[in-house]
């Protein structure tokens, strides 16, 4: 499921309960390619973009469209 208010929270949430740095832009807004990294993007055959569920599951460091470091 894509949903940008729900993906933030899930990754706020998930890196609160781990002691995690947030990098992820808190928009959602690459900095980059300007494509909100919760909502799904078609690249010819691939999708990319970070779910609900990733978003509650993994740090952030990046985004999934054009592979920008939010860690630089």
């Amino acid at each position: 499921m894509f949903d940008i208010q729900k993906a933030h929270e899930a990754q706020n949430k998930y890196c609160d309960e781990n002691g995690l740095p947030i990098f992820s832009p808190s928009s959602g807004m690459c900095y980059r390619c300007s494509r909100n990294i919760y909502l799904p993007f078609q690249k010819g055959d691939i999708v990319t973009g970070i779910s609900v569920e990733s978003a509650g599951r993994r740090l952030i460091t990046g985004c999934p469209h054009c592979g920008k470091s939010f860690c630089d």
